[in-house]
């Protein structure tokens, strides 16, 4: 089956998740797909990646893999939008962030309250914390709701619920703490959600837990998000200026698209939230099978209808692109 949404020629900076839309979670991107963004950025376009993960993990897992060369022509926004990365002409990545609102709001004391205070939800729910790994990897080991994956990302720690998103009444009935049934399954992230508000406010610490993913409990700085930390870079012309565009060169709604894979505003919905930072035209590519009854009104937002979904969706769009081989 040939797709029927066509590439965007007239595109100049992609917008882009990074876990399941270019890559699988805790998981390097595939090396069709280096070879692709590395052929998008030799063409002359930019990309932005946003994402709730961390640096380390976009680095590790996609720009080492790319030519230093081409790096100069990325921009990462990690931590849901916390801090904002780039990289020099030499592809060494920049001394400090475009700007950090973890390092301008957090003192340490600050820092390691937010520490103390997750410690106390941890124990409070009896969870137990291992590290990040790939989902298929972690439950060959592990398949008791209660064992998650623990990621602690600097300006954002993270809780990877993997396998405590859809109980079994038989493992509700195990928790002293009940766990409703919210559009259709029973998530355990959401007693957690709930009781970590409760404490990150008692103790005024600046933090909003947040759904992030298919099975991700995100607790993220108050305030900030992927909305804000795309509508702080196009407003500036220093940080647009090192990856060569300036706002005129994105005066039109064509030049920008988003590419994401979690738009459902029932779902968790983080992608929606770059759409949200831009003109309602702007075109949002979902590169997963998701309902489009349940995508917010008023924007631009379209289903890959290609033969594979997720990262090998947007593989598949990136495939279908004309190459020009703009120096």
């Amino acid at each position: 089956m040939t797709a029927s949404l066509e590439w965007n020629d007239q595109l100049k900076l992609s917008l882009s998740d990074v876990d399941e839309t270019i890559a699988d979670v805790y998981t390097p991107a595939e090396p069709e797909m280096v070879a692709e963004l590395s052929s998008f950025l030799a063409d002359g376009h930019k990309l932005f990646m946003v994402t709730g993960g961390s640096l380390g993990r976009v680095r590790a897992g996609i720009t080492d893999f790319i030519d230093p060369a081409l790096r100069h022509k990325i921009l990462v926004s990690h931590c849901s939008g916390a801090e904002v990365w780039g990289f020099t002409e030499n592809g060494e990545l920049r001394e400090k962030p475009f700007y950090s609102i973890y390092e301008e709001t957090f003192s340490p004391e600050l820092k390691q309250l937010w520490r103390d205070k997750t410690q106390e939800l941890l124990a409070e729910f009896g969870l137990r914390t291992h590290p990040v790994e790939p989902k298929i990897e972690f439950r060959k080991k592990y398949s008791d709701p209660l064992d998650i994956m623990f990621d602690d990302r600097g300006p954002q720690i993270t809780l990877e619920v993997v396998n405590g998103v859809d109980l079994t009444d038989e493992q509700v009935a195990g928790f002293q703490r009940e766990v409703p049934e919210t559009h259709g399954s029973r998530d355990l992230r959401i007693p957690i959600l709930e009781r970590a508000e409760q404490i990150f406010e008692q103790a005024q610490v600046p933090v909003t837990p947040r759904l992030g993913g298919n099975f991700a409990l995100d607790l993220a700085i108050k305030g900030v998000s992927k909305t804000t930390s795309i509508e702080r870079v196009l407003k500036d012309p220093a940080v647009l200026s090192t990856i060569g565009l300036t706002a005129d060169d994105l005066h039109h709604t064509s030049t920008l698209e988003v590419w994401g894979d979690k738009f459902s505003t029932i779902r968790g919905g983080t992608d929606r939230l770059m759409s949200k930072a831009l003109p309602p035209q702007v075109r949002s590519i979902d590169f997963r099978e998701e309902n489009p009854a349940e995508f917010e009104e008023g924007y631009n937002v379209v289903v890959w209808d290609g033969d594979r979904h997720l990262h090998h969706g947007l593989l598949e769009y990136l495939q279908s692109r004309p190459r020009r081989n703009i120096s």
